[in-house]
């Protein structure tokens, strides 16, 4: 039943709302870059590095807010993020995209950190795997459906027009999650506790290692695809819809797998899911190395890599409610996303150089870093296990 209350329900809502009116930021920005700005994949890589390092700092005090201020009021800032993001498609000088760039990590910092307190907040440890599923279904098809506007209005009408829709929806999103999210419980604002003092030692455990390890280690390879296959794919293809298919295409099989990890979690334990879904994820590194330069190819090894992603994705909110004391969740929240944020950075850094110098070594280089994360998970499971 906890799983159709109200907070959960609008949690999901306000979540796809983001993620829908996001989407044009995801798979449009470098091809933006690109056909109309005349600028590298490097440009785009900077334009990312700037939200994504801000969204990874502005993450830690979020944790902690949430934490005392609940995770309503840290989620609201999170909704103008979409409205931040529309902005870019409206402008065509550096330095005006680069203060939405920053705007948008400091707000989105706000969003991951409050979206998952709340979630972890709103649900019981016995459906966590299940509804954090869901929290992240929301954001699957809300991407992938706005994919699949986004693109053929960039096509038609431009990017300006895009941007300008994309405006006036966040501006409904904004004022939908003021009214309709409901309060849930954070924890009460008090003096620092000797347990209080001893969670600013959290990320020194063993297993909080362990656990970021799994978090940053497959996001380096997540963060090079996501900069390198839309660029490869426009590059094929010369389409803007054929970027935006491929992202739909890719995150609804996605949305499919996060709710069968969801569901495994909750029955069989998430040893087993993550274990699987890094292993996957190694695989598909290899295979989008192999036919980079095959269209067909990057569409099925894309797939592959965008289930496995968010399978893995789907499993860090039960894992860090299993990890985390009450004082500590949102602060482990916060850093997990600072360490999300870290990995999207390196990959696309690191994907925005090495696809110009060969379009597979990302590829390979993600390889060895999903395999890392296959080991992490490994260790963590048996530490927890003895």
């Amino acid at each position: 039943f906890m799983l159709v209350s109200r907070p959960f329900i609008s949690l999901l809502l306000v979540s796809f709302g983001i993620s829908f009116l996001n989407a044009p930021r995801y798979a449009l920005l470098p091809v933006y870059v690109e056909a109309d700005l005349l600028r590298t994949p490097v440009f785009s890589a900077g334009l990312k590095a700037i939200f994504l390092i801000l969204g990874g700092l502005f993450a830690l005090p979020a944790g902690h807010l949430a934490d005392r201020w609940g995770p309503k009021r840290v989620y609201l800032i999170g909704t103008l993020t979409p409205a931040l993001a529309a902005l870019v498609f409206l402008s065509h000088d550096p330095t005006y995209l680069a203060a939405f760039c920053i705007g948008i990590g400091i707000t989105s910092g706000f969003d991951s950190a409050g979206g998952q307190s709340y979630l972890i907040r709103a649900v019981g440890p016995k459906l966590i795997g299940t509804a954090s599923a869901g929290y992240f279904l929301g954001n699957t098809l809300g991407t992938s459906l706005g994919n699949l506007i986004s693109g053929p209005i960039a096509d038609q009408q431009g990017y300006a027009a895009l941007g300008s829709l994309a405006l006036a929806g966040s501006g409904i999103l904004v004022l939908g999650g003021l009214i309709g999210l409901p309060h849930v419980q954070g924890s009460p604002a008090q003096s620092p506790s000797p347990d209080a003092e001893k969670s600013t030692r959290l990320i020194w455990r063993r297993d909080v290692l362990l656990l970021l390890g799994i978090r940053y280690l497959p996001t380096c390879y997540w963060g090079a695809v996501t900069l390198v296959l839309p660029v490869l794919i426009y590059r094929a293809t010369g389409s803007n819809t054929a970027v935006t298919t491929f992202s739909a295409l890719s995150l609804g099989i996605a949305a499919c797998f996060q709710l069968l990890t969801g569901r495994i979690c909750d029955r069989h334990g998430r040893w087993g899911p993550i274990l699987i879904a890094a292993a996957i994820e190694t695989i598909s590194a290899i295979g989008l190395a192999l036919w980079h330069n095959s269209v067909t190819g990057l569409y099925i090894w894309g797939i592959v890599a965008a289930a496995s992603a968010w399978s893995l994705s789907t499993t860090m909110p039960g894992l860090i409610q299993l990890i985390a004391k009450e004082e500590e969740k949102g602060k482990l929240v916060g850093t997990a996303h600072f360490v999300w944020s870290a990995g999207m950075l390196t990959g696309n850094l690191g994907g925005g150089w090495l696809v110009d110098w060969s379009p597979d070594m990302p590829f390979y280089m993600g390889g060895v870093f999903c395999l890392a994360a296959w080991l992490c998970g490994f260790g963590l499971w048996k530490g927890r296990a003895t």
